[in-house]
């Protein structure tokens, strides 16, 4: 999937369950929405994994874990990112799990993987996902119309000042 076809598709997903544009980002009502996914946060994953995203089809079910010793705002990405592995990847994640390690954005680091251009794409269309997913475009133009701030954004969207300065530089609002 294109770019602006995966960044329209998650703003609207994004609009869809948080219709009032809370922050931090309400995952409960994707949750209530989507039964055959849960999110739960663990203190039980190494520290170099943010997140992993498991299939068990016996129970037909998916499991997002994220790593509760993050910072909050590392952990909304995260789970906004593993997410995106949900709507986006669904078919592949059935044939294997996807365990996402900390490091800078839009670069890989996935312990478990087929295909090293096929995982490359998917994590960076999973970032591209959960960036458009937690920083819907127009209320990122809006937030930084008035506040003309990085910080201050990223305060505003629960996500870190790196993910919004790089949000931000995608738009065209800072160079």
């Amino acid at each position: 999937m294109d770019t602006e076809k995966i960044q329209n598709y998650a703003e609207q997903l994004s609009r869809q369950y948080n219709p009032e544009g809370l922050s931090p980002y309400p995952f409960g009502n994707i949750q209530k929405d989507k039964k055959d996914l849960k999110i739960l946060l663990t203190e039980k994953l190494p520290g170099s994994v943010s997140g992993v995203i498991v299939f068990f089809p016996k129970e037909s079910i998916f499991i997002i874990l994220v790593n509760k010793t993050k910072p909050p705002t590392r952990r909304n990405f995260t789970i906004a990112h593993e997410l995106g592995h949900y709507f986006l990847h669904s078919d592949e994640i059935k044939k294997e799990m996807i365990v996402d390690s900390d490091n800078v954005l839009d670069k890989v680091n996935m312990l478990y993987r087929r295909d090293k251009g096929l995982s490359t794409k998917m994590e960076i269309e999973a970032n591209n996902f959960a960036a458009s997913f937690l920083m819907p475009a127009d209320l990122v133009r809006k937030a930084w119309e008035k506040l003309k701030d990085i910080e201050g954004c990223s305060q505003v969207f629960n996500v870190s000042v790196e993910a919004m300065s790089i949000r931000l530089s995608r738009l065209g609002l800072v160079t």
